[in-house]
């Protein structure tokens, strides 16, 4: 679907006027959000196609199996990026190990979370119906109080944070396997 315009603007039109983000199977551009990652208004196909080319020509050789549009949910915001005016938002990186929990990671390096955390059992029930040994699952508060999967990512591309319990990270891993 890279450069299939006709089944893109199929597939946009199955949002309607809904609010939309473009992204690989792997990686998004969310740093450049106006300009290759958030299309406000999935009818609007004139916008739509120039963020979509901007994601295809930016995204280059490392263009990921092709292009997925997902419609954008409003999460709780806590900040604005510094550099790119991206929303951020209250997400958490979770991983798993052989479908247990392993650990958990703020999202976002840059801002402060508060001391909330989302409650886990829902998600943990979850990951024991997945078909991976290693994985992330994103999620995020929405904007009415809801906790949701933002997505689900294979666990040996998925970043972890600079600034965070790395170590930690790697403990749980070493103590889960016993």
């Amino acid at each position: 679907m890279k450069n299939d315009f006709d089944q893109i603007y199929r597939n946009l039109s199955e949002f309607g006027s809904k609010p939309i983000i473009i992204k690989d199977y792997v990686k998004s551009r969310k740093h450049e959000w106006n300009e290759s990652f958030f299309i406000p208004n999935a009818s609007d196909r004139n916008h739509a196609t120039t963020v979509i080319k901007n994601f295809i020509n930016r995204q280059g050789e490392h263009l990921n199996e092709g292009i997925v549009l997902r419609e954008f949910v409003n999460l709780e915001k806590i900040s604005i990026h510094s550099k790119s005016r991206m929303p951020l938002s209250k997400e958490y990186r979770l991983f798993y190990y052989q479908k247990q929990f392993l650990f958990q990671f703020d999202y976002w390096e840059d801002i402060h979370y508060d001391d909330e955390k989302p409650d886990l059992t829902i998600f943990n029930h979850l990951a024991q119906n997945m078909e991976s040994n290693f994985f992330t699952m994103d999620i995020g508060k929405t904007d009415s109080g809801e906790w949701i999967i933002i997505e689900i990512g294979d666990g040996q591309v998925s970043g972890l944070p600079i600034d965070s319990d790395i170590l930690g990270f790697y403990t749980s891993i070493k103590e889960l396997k016993g």
